[in-house]
């Protein structure tokens, strides 16, 4: 990430840019898919968190493990603003990568049923691993760390092992190994829960597995909260863990078997329950003395011994214990006495996370800094900048580990001189984004091998876009604004179709302390009752720990290239209930809309939402209480089997589009429910509105599995229907579509021919009222060398036009290319076409078409 230079400068520059771009005439999705990125950064693995404004079902991911471009099928939901079934386009969000993320960008591809992904582009081969999503708006990726082999802090610590055995024993009936240094050839472990709160031991049952094999917990992190799982192994095969896992779920019913890596199982003897904690438990329980051996623990080298204890958590300490802890370690720093300070943080840091978890390990790293343990200062400082890259502490302690590590001799108060604490707030912002630029042209000929042959120019232009981020974290605050927009100059008839685009600006502001968040701008959003892209602003306040409120109001955008306009507007309340029940979310909202002095519609609704490591599912109502109709009813179920066989179901009612006043001015020839007034009372104008809105209703059966590590296999079918609409006031009535089936397939490969290569086979039929349609599909992309990828894309179809009884057939080849040519510059370009060939009663008639887009991509 760059760093700004300078704080105002920044206000101004960005200031100046979007004040332009805002002032021209302004969206052309009714809502944007991908809404925001963050990264949680931890020492063995990091996990990037991509933030969607729809529900989407996860599918399947390829490749399975390793590469530089990963590609995640998913089927959205469709856009509650949205008079369309399917959310189509392109969308991308640009990120600035680093030695530890090398994420490049995220691009959400919608092309239809069934084939709808959201790609994630590395500059290099990363290792990945993608979690079942709990909640249908958000999805994660955890990226692997490889091994460096540097010296970490991490190898001083002790390996306590429990039953040790030889690297090559095995038990009786090949189940699995006890804790030992073994643990790397066999990596399957049973996770039995996971849970916002650290694992208590005296809590857990006395369980006979637990002495036989290594139970320890593990962190991961999700919106926002650290979450803790509790995992029992290691087991050679995943059927072996599978009967383990079945002997013991009674006691913990959504147990399930994961794959894990070498770092974890190499660093599990350090969060160990069963060993040194579970002797120590026992010792004062009279009825599990005879049933827990004692822990084995290796003696700590000489050396080693006044290095820092590390990630080894003990059972949890309660917050009373806590906060006396940490007042008497502030006693003895206060006297001086820098060993005893030293025993109480260490205490304190290897508890179960808690409150005091960070200030625990800073103040540890100055107790042994303060007590010329230099060495030992530095090892702790480098732990907590792997713990807690960001926040005011972090500059803390940064400044503090350079000041040891150039052995500078000033006092500390004078590491922070005021012209320090100006660029130490400068540097705390962080711009990042990308500008990319393409010239496009299409043309086609129609009347091929005819005297009439015409030939035309159907576009010609310039797409401009920007993606900028500018972002501020402390201990208390995450602070961003975003913007998101290009120009698109076109260079037919004079540029009349010029256009200026503002899909996203806004300032956003959270709290994390108190859990009180802001947004203000242009944003998207679909849940509250909320229909997509609105010009306003959205407040979010905590009420208890499972309850929040939050408030939004504003002024609906139809098109990202719209200004804002305020003869229309809403405003709302949504009280929402995170984990009411074990794995249950819920919230309820009510929202009015006015508009020119009308009702455009007030609703009430909410959303239910239940995940489990097998089963999750997506549930909306958005029920009109003006006009007394259903305007949305959605669902979506994810349903992953052991053999990771996984399910997917979507249901979809709704009014398309929804159903408000506005849609009474359909046929009508004017822009104002002003003008309709002229001619129709408010209850007639309520009429039209009903008579003007058709209903849809969509019902997707997915289902996609593994047929080995380099090959999956995808399929679902489609069934829509959308409805007729009335006749009134001068408009007439349109036919609906009738029952509409779709069928997709999809074999999708990885790796085949080189390290990297995607390919995917698709075949389709859609059977419609007017046609039937049969289509082949081939898409690979292929990596020529490390800075040149080869995309070739191949469709066929066959039309079988009912109206006319017509054949046609339709083929579009097309090659895309992509050059890295530096390390934050890309080059593209594609070049494809289309040509066709339909039989009619006297003859045939054939044309032609074809494109090319060439520009590039700029990371900053």
């Amino acid at each position: 990430m760059n760093r700004v230079p300078t704080m105002p400068a920044m206000h101004i520059r960005l200031l100046c840019l979007l004040c332009w771009l805002l002032a021209t005439p302004a969206a052309q999705a009714a809502i944007d898919v991908l809404d925001r990125m963050d990264i949680t950064y931890g020492v063995d693995e990091s996990t990037i968190h991509i933030h969607l404004n729809i529900p989407v079902s996860y599918k399947l991911h390829a490749p399975e493990r390793t590469g530089d471009l990963l590609r995640i099928f998913v089927e959205p939901l469709p856009s509650p603003g949205s008079a369309a079934d399917v959310l189509l386009g392109r969308e991308s969000i640009q990120w600035s990568a680093d030695s530890r993320i090398p994420l490049v960008d995220v691009t959400y591809e919608g092309q239809g049923f069934g084939n709808t992904t959201i790609n994630l582009r590395f500059q290099k081969e990363v290792e990945f691993e993608i979690p079942n999503p709990a909640d249908f708006r958000t999805l994660d990726v955890i990226i692997k760390h490889p091994n460096t082999g540097k010296h970490d802090i991490r190898d001083t610590r002790p390996r306590i092992e429990a039953n040790p055995r030889p690297d090559t024993e095995a038990s009786p009936r090949g189940q699995g190994v006890p804790a030992t240094g073994a643990t790397l050839s066999f990596p399957y472990v049973v996770n039995l829960a996971s849970s916002i709160q650290p694992f208590i031991l005296e809590n857990l049952p006395r369980l006979e597995e637990f002495k036989t094999y290594r139970l320890y917990t593990t962190l991961f992190d999700k919106n926002g909260k650290t979450w803790h799982r509790l995992r029992l192994g290691f087991f050679k095969s995943s059927a072996d863990a599978n009967a383990t896992m079945n002997k013991l779920i009674r006691h913990y019913p959504h147990a399930w078997v994961a794959k894990v890596s070498t770092n974890e199982r190499m660093q599990s003897g350090e969060t160990m329950l069963v060993g040194t904690s579970l002797t120590a438990a026992a010792a004062g329980a009279a009825d599990t003395d005879a049933r827990v051996k004692p822990a084995v623990t290796k003696a700590k080298p000489e050396s080693q011994r006044n290095l820092p204890p590390q990630q080894h958590r003990s059972a949890a300490i309660s917050a009373e214990r806590l906060d006396a802890l940490m007042e008497e370690a502030r006693q003895k720093m206060t006297a001086e006495d820098y060993s005893g300070a030293i025993r109480i943080y260490t205490k304190v840091s290897l508890s179960a996370e808690n409150r005091y978890s960070q200030d625990a390990l800073e103040f540890l790293g100055l107790a042994r800094e303060r007590k010329a343990q230099q060495a030992q200062a530095k090892l702790v400082y480098r732990k907590y900048l792997e713990r807690y890259p960001d926040g005011e502490g972090a500059e803390r302690v940064r400044q503090r580990l350079v000041a040891l590590v150039t052995a500078r001799k000033e006092p500390r108060e004078k590491l922070r001189t005021p012209q320090a604490r100006s660029s130490q707030q400068a540097s705390g912002w962080n711009v990042f984004g990308g500008l990319s630029q393409f010239y496009r042209r299409d043309e086609s000929t129609t009347g091929l091998d005819e005297d009439d042959e015409v030939t035309t120019v159907t576009q010609s232009s310039l797409d401009t876009n920007m993606d900028m981020t500018a972002r501020r974290r402390s201990d208390d605050y995450d602070i961003r604004a975003r913007f998101t927009g290009g120009y698109l100059h076109d260079f037919l008839d004079d540029g009349v179709n010029s256009d200026t685009t503002v899909s996203s600006m806004y300032f956003d502001a959270q709290n994390t302390k108190h859990e009180l968040s802001m947004r203000l701008g242009r944003q998207s959003r679909s849940s509250g009752g909320v229909l997509g892209r609105f010009d306003g602003l959205l407040l979010g306040f905590p009420l208890g720990k499972k309850f929040s409120v939050s408030a939004v109001g504003g002024y609906p955008v139809e098109s990202s290239t719209d200004s804002p306009e305020t003869d229309r507007y809403f405003y709302g309340l949504t009280l929402a209930a995170d984990g009411f029940a074990k794995g249950w979310d819920a919230n309820i909202f009510a929202i009015e809309q006015r508009m020119e002095g009308l009702t455009d519609r007030r609703a009430i609704g909410g959303e239910l939402r239940y995940f489990n490591p097998s089963l999750s599912f997506f549930s909306l109502i958005d029920y009109d209480i003006h006009y007394n109709e259903l305007n949305i009813g959605q669902f979506l179920g994810n349903w992953i089997l052991p053999d990771k066989t996984t399910i997917n179901l979507t249901l979809d009612y709704r009014n398309s589009p929804i159903l408000t006043t506005r849609n009474a001015l359909t046929g009508q020839g004017v822009d104002s429910l002003d003008d309709l007034q002229d001619n129709f009372s408010d209850s007639e104008i309520f009429d039209l509105a009903r008579d003007r809105t058709p209903t849809s209703k969509l019902v997707t059966l997915g289902v996609s599995r593994p047929l080995h590590e380099k090959l999956q296999i995808s399929g679902d079918v489609t069934v829509t229907n959308l409805s007729d609409t009335d006749e009134s006031g001068d408009v007439e009535a349109t036919v609906g579509t009738g029952t509409d089936y779709f069928y997709n397939l999809q074999l999708i490969g990885s790796n085949l021919i080189k390290t990297g290569d995607i390919t995917i086979l698709g075949l389709r039929y859609a059977d419609t009222d007017d046609r039937g349609i049969t289509s082949l599909t081939f898409n690979m992309r292929y990596p020529f060398n490390r800075k040149l990828r080869i995309n070739p894309r191949f469709r066929a179809d066959y039309r079988k036009n009912r109206d006319d009884d017509t054949d046609q057939m339709i083929y579009r080849p097309s090659l895309r290319l992509s050059y890295q040519a530096m390390r934050k510059l890309r080059l593209e370009a594609e070049l494809g076409g289309e040509y066709s060939d339909r039989e009619i009663v006297d003859g045939s008639t054939k044309d032609r078409s074809y494109y090319f887009n060439i520009g590039y991509r700029s990371d900053f």
